[in-house]
């Protein structure tokens, strides 16, 4: 072999060599950096478990947001409770119009219109209203319950809601209005003798308040002739008592109905008698006339006192109820000065129920029906009773 191509043989040689080491280098680095990696990978493992919620727990989250887009459930339902102003107010009547203007006063807050109808004969009369734009349009109001299938239905005790245009007697009354109406039946010793009538307005209509107050005003109406205190000692304030000695304040002398009219009369007996004028050293008396006194009834024991304010009270009732649901009739009566012949039914029929309680011996001592009748029926004419 030439030289040349010996020389050549051994860097080819060595060349092979050459990679050959650098082939067993980069495997071993290989090998390390392999080693390496799966023991990194390893410790990720470690770092990141196959369970993510053990490193990021989201299960609770997603709970919540389940909740949140979930319907937030009803308020709760509205507590019913009057206030105690109100009831008060309604205990300080002491007769049946009265009592029912208060109501409604009342009712305003828990609806619009609102009116008051009595039933007589199959009719249905307009007492009074209240929340109405102009005047006071149920006092005009007439209605047959036969033509009004609400009236008729609350007349027999069941309390209805309506839309007004949907009955022709409503309708006629309220307008074709589209608003809710409650029709409440009104019941007086068992007996439905009226309905109070609230139409949906202004504050919305609370069913429930209006109602409980309805049920309320009968129940007082039923016990009036009971209740001789303003206010009913239920109703009164409490007296906050503490534990100190409570000290007595004595009350003001009592000031006699006459002494205003002794005085006035001096000047007058002064005028009639002047005193002569002397130096201005001698004292001037003035003897002023006294008033006779009239005569004082004799005092009722305590007991028959209250037997005649219970009569009284009874007999206002007894009228007051007559004058509620005939107010045209008395007008009439009025008019023509014969009251009684336009209500005898009524009137005869109240006179027996005043008689059947009241004993004889207050009525022997009294005539608080008729007093009422004339004060109630005849607004104080007695000639206008027609008796």
């Amino acid at each position: 072999m030439e030289t040349h191509e010996a020389i050549f043989a051994e860097i080819e040689q060595m060349r092979e060599g050459a990679a050959a080491l650098l082939r067993a280098k980069l495997d071993a680095m290989a090998g390390q950096i392999r080693d390496q990696a799966n023991r990194v990978a390893g410790d990720l493992d470690v770092v990141v478990p196959p369970d993510l919620e053990a490193l990021l727990p989201i299960a609770s989250l997603a709970e919540r947001l389940r909740s949140l887009a979930a319907p937030p459930p009803p308020p709760p339902p509205p507590v019913l409770a009057l206030d105690l102003d109100i009831l008060r107010a309604l205990d300080a009547g002491r007769a049946q119009s009265v009592v029912l203007q208060e109501l409604l006063r009342q009712l305003g807050a828990w609806c619009g219109p609102r009116a008051i109808a009595v039933f007589r004969d199959g009719n249905a009369q307009g007492w009074s209203g209240s929340g109405f734009e102009e005047g006071n349009p149920p006092r005009a109001w007439h209605g047959a319950l036969a033509d009004s299938p609400a009236l008729a239905r609350a007349a027999s005790g069941t309390p209805v809601i309506v839309r007004p245009r949907a009955d022709a007697v409503l309708s006629e009354w309220f307008g074709p209005s589209d608003g809710r109406l409650l029709v409440v039946p009104m019941s007086l010793r068992g007996k439905v003798v009226g309905v109070l009538l609230a139409l949906e307005g202004g504050p919305g209509l609370n069913v429930p308040m209006v109602q409980q107050v309805t049920y309320t005003v009968g129940l007082m109406l039923e016990t009036l002739t009971s209740r001789p205190n303003v206010p009913t000692p239920a109703l009164t304030p409490p007296e906050v008592m503490s534990g100190e000695a409570e000290v007595a304040v004595e009350a003001p002398p009592a000031v006699s109905e006459e002494a205003p009219r002794a005085v006035e009369e001096a000047p007058v007996a002064a005028a009639e008698a002047p005193p002569a004028v002397g130096d201005g050293s001698e004292t001037v008396e003035l003897k002023v006339p006294v008033a006779p006194a009239a005569p004082v009834a004799a005092a009722r024991a305590p007991e028959d006192e209250r037997k005649h304010e219970e009569a009284r009270r009874f007999a206002r009732l007894l009228v007051s109820e007559i004058r509620l649901y005939n107010e045209q009739a008395v007008q009439t009566g009025k008019l023509a000065r014969d009251v009684y012949g336009h209500l005898r039914e009524d009137i005869d029929r109240s006179r027996e129920m005043y008689e059947q309680r009241v004993s004889a011996e207050v009525r022997a001592d009294s005539n608080y029906f008729h007093d009422e009748m004339v004060r109630i029926l005849a607004d104080g004419d007695a000639d206008a009773l027609g008796v």
